[in-house]
């Protein structure tokens, strides 16, 4: 009885062994799925890829959402939804570049955080905030050397001296590739 279950636990550890070893070999359709979708060289090929699913800059829309934050600017009155500012446009609202000096009390989630200068910088969507004294968040100029992960669509290609950059609202970003084959978008200049 005693050599019967010896022999039961020692099988049962063998094909325990046998399936666990199975198991941990990747398989060639998941090892070339890796490879050719979340390669940063493919999942990051254009600058907005990360904004790929929102309102578009320029484009005018009927409708914005309803929980909107209006903020008054320069006498325009702005919509703030989300990271995303709309001003009205006839009976329409077009997305639009933050004017500099709006104030707004929260960022969308998802907004990343740099220093340059010694001063810690806010980025979202096209927009660039530092924090105020009273917790809010100022919209500002982009600062040389901000370094972001992503453009919103609209922005241009520009090649210069054969060197490839981005334009987007009168900033000029150059593109390259972090320690981890991130690509990323250093700011180089501001008209």
């Amino acid at each position: 009885m005693k050599t019967k279950h010896i022999i039961t636990v020692v099988a049962f550890l063998a094909l325990s062994f046998t399936v666990t070893l199975m198991q941990a070999q990747p398989s060639p359709h998941k090892r070339f799925n890796k490879e050719r979708h979340d390669s940063p060289y493919q999942k990051r090929h254009e600058p907005h890829h990360r904004y790929r699913a929102m309102p578009h800059w320029g484009y005018k829309y009927r409708a914005i959402p309803r929980d909107a934050f209006v903020l008054r600017h320069s006498g325009i009155n702005y919509h703030y939804h989300s990271g995303i500012y709309y001003r009205p446009n006839g009976n329409a609202f077009v997305v639009v570049k933050a004017p500099i000096g709006l104030r707004v009390r929260t960022l969308p989630s998802g907004s990343v955080h740099f220093v340059v200068g010694g001063r810690r910088y806010f980025y979202y969507y096209g927009t660039y905030y530092l924090k105020s004294a009273d917790d809010d968040y100022i919209t500002v100029a982009p600062p040389i050397g901000a370094i972001v992960d992503a453009l919103p669509e609209g922005y241009k290609k520009v090649i210069i001296e054969s060197n490839t950059y981005y334009e987007f609202e009168g900033t000029y970003y150059k593109a390259f590739l972090d320690d981890y084959g991130e690509v990323l978008f250093e700011v180089i200049g501001v008209n």
